[in-house]
């Protein structure tokens, strides 16, 4: 890695923090009903490596600021965007934008559910399934509303933000 693959990594890890842990974003950001507003640049880990671990890193820092869920949610759940980022990456622009931002969707939903249950207490009765369906619906809300349309925008585009197009 170069000086720039590791700015570029930077800034978006920092994009990611400020986007989940701002006053007001973090309202919806850790939660069993999510709509975490960062997760909108998961697209360009299609475009750009750097992108991998500069989700990671970020994810890892936002919810070490404000996740409830602990160093559960520093590792677990900052593994699952990392694995999300992968997958993306590795299927990179070939894909549509909602098929290739699916990979979040679903291992959002049951690892960000599994991760509440296992933290919460026996007297919060959080369901599983429940909690997946609403991670899930949040992070697709997101996927859909948010990072298609950016998707859409890099592919067509991806110099736009300083980024050569992967074959």
């Amino acid at each position: 890695m170069n000086l720039k693959t590791i700015t570029r990594g930077a800034v978006i890890a920092a994009m990611y923090v400020v986007l989940t842990v701002t006053p007001g974003l973090n309202a919806v950001s850790f939660s069993g009903l999510q709509f975490r507003i960062s997760e909108m640049l998961m697209p360009l880990a299609a475009f750009d490596i750097a992108a991998v671990p500069g989700l990671w890193i970020g994810c890892m820092i936002a919810n070490y600021l404000g996740s409830p869920f602990g160093w559960l949610d520093v590792t677990l759940g900052a593994s699952l965007t990392l694995v999300s980022a992968l997958v993306i990456h590795a299927v990179g622009s070939r894909w549509t934008g909602l098929a290739a931002l699916s990979a979040p969707v679903l291992f959002n939903a049951l690892g960000v559910a599994f991760i509440i249950s296992m933290a919460s207490s026996a007297e919060d009765n959080v369901l599983f399934w429940p909690t997946a369906f609403t991670v899930g619906l949040g992070e697709l809300g997101v996927m859909v509303v948010l990072a298609a349309p950016l998707f859409v925008m890099l592919k067509k585009n991806p110099a736009i933000i300083g980024l050569e197009q992967r074959l």
